[in-house]
């Protein structure tokens, strides 16, 4: 079903497996290397995104859009009941209004990561969707928009990413967003 998805660009998306996703996890990798305060926001691993599901299926497909500098994924998670779906998504909830600013610091640099709430993207009822704002001291900033549905026993979990995100990347996720509800039957 991700391959049936189309990004803006009109192009296939990179697919992966449930067993792909698993093997690798930049991001948990990258995030070992930086000192998070408050600490106990370390293990999130990239805040505001869905908990993974025990005994779940999983699917995701990625764009690198090279012209809005913007990279957009969608993960498809199903093969539990409604329930399991709905605690990792409260789960995430929580966890984003625990560590809602976090500082990251890594060799004498540091950056502030604040996640807020965020309406509008897509059109999926039940949305929950954030916008995390990363500025460096040197003034570098960057957005990632974050969006979860459940549909018809299927988790939707969206992201759009980069230095384009701030344009175009809530409408990005938010048409991901809509193409996968669509297809849920």
């Amino acid at each position: 079903m991700v391959k049936q998805i189309k990004p803006g660009s009109g192009t296939e998306l990179t697919t992966a497996s449930a067993e792909e996703l698993a093997g690798a996890n930049p991001v948990k990798a990258l995030m070992s290397m930086f000192t998070v305060e408050p600490a106990e926001c370390k293990e999130l691993e990239t805040l505001g995104s869905s908990e993974p599901v025990a005994g779940s299926t999983s699917a995701a497909g990625a764009e690198v859009n090279n012209e809005s500098s913007v990279m957009t994924t969608v993960t498809l998670t199903s093969g539990v009941d409604v329930k399991s779906l709905q605690r990792s998504l409260d789960a995430s909830v929580a966890n984003a209004a625990k560590c809602a600013t976090m500082t990251l610091s890594m060799a004498g640099q540091s950056m502030t990561v604040a996640t807020d709430k965020f309406a509008g993207i897509g059109t999926v009822p039940g949305t929950i969707a954030y916008r995390t704002a990363m500025s460096t001291q040197s003034g570098a900033a960057q957005s990632t928009y974050m969006a979860h549905a459940i549909k018809d026993g299927v988790l939707i979990s969206v992201t759009a990413s980069g230095k384009g995100a701030e344009a175009s990347g809530a409408a990005s996720a938010g048409a991901l967003m809509d193409q996968a509800a669509a297809l849920i039957k």
